[in-house]
């Protein structure tokens, strides 16, 4: 008879009794090794990788042990950093990929090993016939260069013209000069009211560089039938003529007074610039019901500004730069008093309105 219990049925499995194999180390060992698995070797990259930095650890004993000695130690702290940093940069380069995007990045990372080589020879050979902020300077100028670089590299163009690129790179222009010009104004005979006049003209010149590309694009949206375009339109020439008057004045007339005249000069030039705007909008305003909660604030910084010219003009050359500035302070504190006075007393009449009727 056969038996229906399913217990005393034939199993396929091995019997848990069953004699496992023996281990052998050896085996094990070739299981895991890397001919079996495919375990690649170092590639020529890595070679690579590794030896530039065996080569920077072997330049920099040989420059501590040869050439440290005749130089400072942020010298020789800059050669150390930079060189560590082109081999950084020469990594990069071998190790981004070469399709289209990679092909920019490579161009990028050798722009900036160009400028690190530069640097380095700047520190080592040029850097002492210069003064800190000369040669603070260069090291700026040289990096804004190599960004307008990655700008001309990275950045689209805007619409099928060269609007976006062009405004960076007034952009990035006007700040190469200003790191330039700044620490060797004085070496290239311009004296201070001379050096700023040279500033805003540049400044101008930028803007005028940047908006340019951007002209059509620049638009008001609101409420053009009441000539709110042409107030702005009015308000930026305004402005771009308070800042030509200010070169024409340090240029040819700012010698003939002293410091603190010439700051009064800038404090009136600007009351007037700002009282002819104040003008332009507040009809504008008024028509809409609009404005700021207290003109009284601002006719009283108007005043504050006023003060503060008649100050400078007649009265600020008896007395030094800090009680100069002492007076400043206190003028200030009255101004902002007086205005949060105004203020305070406008909120507490609004609170005492019998809002139940």
């Amino acid at each position: 008879m056969k038996s229906n219990n399913e217990d005393d049925a034939p199993s396929d499995e091995p019997s848990k009794d069953a004699e496992k194999e023996p281990f052998d180390l050896e085996d094990e060992i070739k299981k895991k090794s890397g001919k079996k698995h495919g375990h690649k070797m170092p590639t020529l990259k890595a070679y690579a990788s590794l030896s530039s930095f065996i080569v920077w650890m072997a330049f920099l004993i040989l420059w501590l042990f040869f050439f440290a000695g005749a130089y400072g130690i942020f010298e020789n702290i800059a050669v150390v950093i930079v060189a560590l940093l082109v081999v950084v940069a020469l990594n990069a380069i071998l190790w981004i990929p070469s399709d289209r995007e990679g092909i920019k990045a490579k161009t990028s990372a050798i722009g900036a090993l160009v400028w690190l080589v530069f640097l380095a020879i700047w520190i080592i050979f040029f850097s002492s016939g210069f003064g800190i902020y000369e040669n603070i300077g260069i090291a700026l100028a040289s990096l804004l260069i190599v960004g307008a670089f990655n700008v001309l590299l990275w950045v689209p163009s805007h619409g099928g013209t060269w609007g976006a690129r062009l405004s960076a790179i007034g952009g990035i222009g006007w700040l190469t000069f200003m790191v330039l010009f700044l620490p060797f104004s004085n070496d290239l005979g311009f004296d201070t009211y001379h050096a700023v006049a040279i500033i805003l003209t540049s400044f101008l010149l930028m803007l005028g560089v940047v908006a340019l590309p951007w002209r059509k694009e620049m638009r008001i949206e609101i409420d053009v039938g009441q000539g709110a375009e042409k107030r702005v339109k009015l308000s930026i020439i305004g402005l771009i003529l308070w800042l030509v008057f200010m070169i024409i004045w340090m240029w040819f007339f700012a010698g003939m007074f002293s410091g603190n005249q010439n700051v009064g000069t800038v404090l009136l030039s600007f009351v007037i610039f700002g009282l002819l705007a104040l003008g332009l909008w507040l009809p504008w305003s008024r028509v809409r019901g609009e404005g700021p909660e207290s003109w009284f604030s601002i006719g009283i910084g108007f005043v504050w500004l006023v003060v503060l010219t008649l100050w400078f003009w007649f009265f600020a050359d008896s007395f030094n730069a800090y009680q100069n500035f002492a007076v400043f302070l206190v003028s200030l504190l009255v101004i902002a008093a007086i205005a949060g006075a105004a203020q305070w007393k406008k909120l507490r009449d609004f609170e005492v309105l019998d809002w139940k009727d």
